[in-house]
C-alpha cells in the first residue's frame, strides 16, 4: 500500500483525465527499467498495462503511486486527483493480524477515514466472513482479495491493481471483475494481467510495452482490431446443399474453405468486401448457421500480432 500523495496538474479540462505520464524513464543497472514512457490514464475508466514478463509494468506502477523515483519525466494528476492506492500482485500482511486489523491498519497509516469501513470494504472483496481470521492462515488468492480491500477502503482517486486475478479461481476472477467494474464508476483504474481475455473484458483502454518501452497504445476495440484480416469461420448445423462451384462463381471476392463438411473459413479481398459479401455467403450456404467468428479477434491473437510486427 501506498502513501497517499497529491500532485500539481496543469491547466486541463479535470473530466479529461485522471493522470498522464510524460517521457518517464528509470533505468537499473544492465540497462532494464522502463525508458520514456508516456500514456493518458482517464478518470472513470480502467487502463490496462499489459506486456511480457520483465517489460516495466511493475517499476512504471511503482513510479505512479510515488514508491520509486523517475530518472526523468513526470507524472501529472488531474485537479483532485492524487490520492493514490497500489495493490502489489503478492500483497504481504503481517501474519499474525485478522483481515479486519489489516484493512483497519491500512486507514490508520494513511491518516484517514474511509466513505465506508473496514469491514464493508471486505464485503466487497468477497472476505466478509473471514474478517476475523489470521492473515497467517490465508491462500495466496485470499491475499489477493485483502490487498484489494485495503486499496479501495482508502477511496483512491487512482487505484493501481499488479495481477489482480492471477492467483484466483474462476468464481473468484468473475468477483473480481464485478468489483473492478462497479469501482470504476467512482474512480481512475489501473491494472496489469497476464490472463489477457480478463483484460479484454475489464479494459477501457490498453498500453502495450516491451523491454520498459511503449510499443503501441489505444483503445481496447482499436487493439484488438490493430492488424486483423477479414477472415471469419462459420459452424453450420448441418452440411450445405450448394456446390463449392456455385459458391465460387457467385463469390468472386470470396476464398472459401471447408475444413469439415460443417466448418469453413471464408477469406475476403478487403473488410469492404465482407460488408456485403458475407451476408451473401452465408444465404448462399443454404444450411442453419450456428456461429460466424472474425478470426483472431482477440487480445491475446491481437498481442501476438503486436509483438511480431515489433519483431519485424
Amino acid at each position: 500500500m501506498t502513501p497517499l500523495r497529491t500532485t500539481t496538474a496543469r491547466d486541463q479540462n479535470p473530466s479529461d483525465f485522471a493522470f498522464q505520464v510524460e517521457r518517464v524513464s528509470r533505468t537499473f543497472l544492465g540497462g532494464a527499467g522502463i525508458h520514456d514512457i508516456t500514456f493518458t490514464a482517464k478518470d472513470r475508466a480502467v487502463t490496462a498495462v499489459i506486456g511480457p514478463n520483465g517489460a516495466g509494468k511493475t517499476v512504471l506502477f511503482s513510479i505512479i503511486a510515488g514508491l520509486l523515483r523517475a530518472d526523468s519525466g513526470q507524472v501529472t494528476f488531474g485537479p483532485g486527483r492524487g490520492r493514490v492506492a497500489y495493490c502489489p500482485d503478492v500483497p504481504q500482511f503481517e501474519p499474525w493480524l485478522t483481515a479486519l486489523e489489516v484493512v483497519e491498519t491500512s486507514l490508520a497509516i494513511a491518516g484517514m477515514r474511509g466513505t465506508f469501513t473496514a469491514r464493508e470494504a471486505l464485503e466487497l472483496c468477497g472476505l466478509g466472513k473471514v474478517a476475523a481470521r489470521r492473515v497467517a492462515d490465508f491462500s495466496r488468492g485470499m491475499l489477493q482479495r485483502l490487498g484489494i480491500a485495503a486499496a479501495i477502503v482508502l477511496d483512491p482517486d487512482v487505484l493501481i491493481l499488479d495481477e489482480p486475478n492471477s492467483a484466483l479461481d474462476p468464481i473468484g476472477r468473475a468477483d473480481i471483475r464485478a468489483l473492478i467494474t462497479e469501482q470504476k464508476r467512482h474512480r481512475c483504474i489501473v491494472l496489469s494481467s497476464h490472463l489477457l481475455s480478463e483484460v479484454e473484458q475489464l479494459a477501457d483502454d490498453v498500453v502495450v510495452i516491451r523491454d520498459g518501452r511503449v510499443i503501441t497504445h489505444g483503445t481496447t476495440t482499436e487493439i484488438l482490431t490493430a492488424g486483423l484480416e477479414p477472415v471469419w469461420t462459420i459452424r453450420l448445423g448441418t452440411p450445405t446443399a450448394t456446390t463449392i462451384e456455385t459458391l465460387t462463381a457467385e463469390l468472386p471476392h470470396t476464398q472459401l474453405e471447408f475444413v469439415t463438411d460443417t466448418l469453413c473459413t471464408a477469406r475476403f479481398t478487403s473488410f469492404d468486401t465482407a460488408a456485403t459479401e458475407l451476408t451473401h455467403a452465408l444465404t448462399l450456404l443454404r444450411a442453419p448457421v450456428i456461429e460466424v467468428t472474425l478470426q483472431d479477434r482477440d487480445l491475446d491473437a491481437s498481442f501476438a500480432r503486436i509483438i511480431q510486427r515489433q519483431e519485424h
